[in-house]
């Protein structure tokens, strides 16, 4: 799985490391390999963005079919943990803060 790598430095971050990174608030993230700020860009934050408003539509295609709610649940706890697991894959990383819009 491909993780980030420091714009600054070139060094690839470990899973674990972006993973904690994810729940920093703070719109510069340190580099633990040479200290230096960087930041998530643009189209990182776009696609990072998308992931929770693609989950409330996959029940779409199942609503004709009867599927219990129970299965339902399960499926969303499945794609949550699998979005978990895959959002470090989704960080690029730059030396400048990019403007969203």
């Amino acid at each position: 799985m491909k993780t980030p790598t420091c714009a600054n430095c070139h060094n690839q971050w470990s899973w674990k490391m972006t993973w904690k990174k994810i729940f920093t608030f703070k719109q510069a993230i340190t580099c633990p390999f040479c200290g230096e700020k960087q930041y998530i860009t643009k189209s990182a934050r776009q696609k990072l963005t998308l992931l929770p408003i693609v989950i409330p539509f996959m029940n779409v295609p199942f609503l004709p079919f009867g599927v219990s709610g129970f299965y339902l649940a399960m499926m969303y706890v499945v794609c949550l943990v699998g979005i978990a697991i895959g959002m470090p894959a989704l960080y690029e990383l730059s030396n400048e803060e990019e403007s969203l819009w």
